[in-house]
């Protein structure tokens, strides 16, 4: 092995570690958990406002909380407990489909824009659990990067209902694609179709992201990545969104 190649592998393996390291150091874990269920959900039931969301639904089992980091991004956070994508009671029928319910407030984002964005330019994005902040599962409901959505509009062709690695990387990091029809979308939870395909690859579900955005015909992408050091990715599907929909400024 040459010595240039040594240096690259150590200094790949120095900068993974730091990025774990600042990943442990990152602040309160459970600042949002305390929000939904200190806040959000006391506030309904006693004083009839959801403030400081701006939802609560008690009978569907979530919240929708705008996110401080950007002007255009909305959280919808669950009501019970539940820590992020590698909890086991995902995907058991014991829960609701946060990503469907996500998908269908995905108007929020125009809301706080005050002028209609097109279905086309909004995703919905859970990250791995190394590549978030929050030990409580919330999916980032925003826009889709103007570099993305040229990519995605591009491969929509080549994309089918069975996974596969895409032939260029997304923002330095690897993913994988495959198709959902409109209907199996309702009926599937798409992280039920992940865990499918996590399972096939033998690997924890605590390391993989996902993101789902829509196609022109109706259906929908999923887009995954995982944490690899060796990409320096920690696996955040987020990374994939624009929390000021530069889409709309390009229109």
């Amino acid at each position: 092995m040459k010595r240039g190649t040594v240096f690259t592998l150590v200094g790949g393996g120095l900068v993974g570690l730091a990025l774990l390291g600042a990943w442990q150091w990152r602040g309160n874990p459970d600042a949002l958990w305390q929000i939904v269920s200190r806040q959000c959900v006391p506030n309904l039931q006693q004083q009839h406002t959801p403030s400081p969301c701006l939802a609560v639904d008690l009978d569907r089992g979530y919240t929708l909380l705008k996110d401080r980091n950007g002007p255009l991004q909305d959280l919808l956070i669950p009501v019970d407990k539940i820590t992020g994508i590698e909890d086991a009671a995902l995907g058991r029928d014991l829960l609701p489909h946060y990503f469907t319910q996500a998908w269908r407030h995905r108007s929020v984002l125009s809301d706080g824009l005050k002028k209609p964005i097109p279905d086309a330019f909004i995703s919905v994005a859970i990250n791995s659990r190394y590549g978030r902040t929050q030990n409580q599962l919330h999916l980032h409901i925003a826009c889709l990067r103007a570099d993305i959505f040229a990519v995605l509009t591009q491969l929509s062709s080549t994309l089918n209902e069975q996974w596969r690695v895409l032939p260029a990387r997304l923002i330095g990091h690897t993913y994988s694609a495959r198709t959902l029809t409109a209907a199996d979308a309702d009926a599937l939870d798409p992280l039920v179709v992940l865990r499918a395909y996590v399972d096939a690859q033998g690997a924890s579900m605590s390391q993989y992201s996902l993101l789902m955005a829509p196609r022109a015909d109706g259906s929908f992408v999923l887009l995954t990545t995982h944490l690899a050091l060796s990409e320096l990715n920690l696996g955040s599907a987020e990374e994939l969104q624009d929390r000021h929909c530069d889409l709309m400024t390009a229109r």
